[in-house]
């Protein structure tokens, strides 16, 4: 064999030995962690009491993809999500109507499935979970 074929032979082996050998048993591990929540980043929702703006909501949002092969399909579609939750919360007021500085989150979980559903192909996402949601009072202005 000549210098050169060996060193690259010695090379070829050397690089086999230190790459991770993934079989059946890596398949089966990665299958088993199930799907993995997808968050979006926050969103900033007006909460208006009386035709005045109160407060904010911020908002973080995470969702269940349907399967692990979703998880792609929903973070390539995140700008959209984000732009059409935002465009949703600024429509209307997101408060209880007998609360209005109280964040409907039955109400406002339906809505932003409706836009969810407008953008995503049907069955990517089994869940929409509010993750967080922090109230944060307007100053006011003396």
């Amino acid at each position: 064999m000549r210098p050169a074929t060996r060193k690259w032979t010695s090379l070829i082996l050397a690089a086999a030995a230190i790459l991770p050998v993934h079989g059946a048993g890596a398949a089966e591990a990665a299958k088993d962690q199930g799907p993995t929540d997808v968050e979006l980043p926050p969103i900033l929702a007006p909460i208006v009491v009386d035709n005045r703006l109160d407060s904010y909501a911020y908002i973080t949002i995470a969702l269940t993809p349907s399967s692990g092969d979703k998880v792609f399909a929903i973070r390539e579609k995140v700008p959209f999500l984000r732009d059409g939750f935002l465009r949703e919360v600024n429509k209307t007021s997101i408060g209880k109507t007998n609360d209005p500085k109280t964040v409907d989150q039955a109400a406002l979980k339906t809505r932003l499935l409706a836009r969810m559903n407008a953008i995503l192909p049907k069955g990517t996402v089994s869940d929409l979970k509010f993750e967080q949601i922090v109230l944060t009072p307007i100053q006011p202005q003396s």
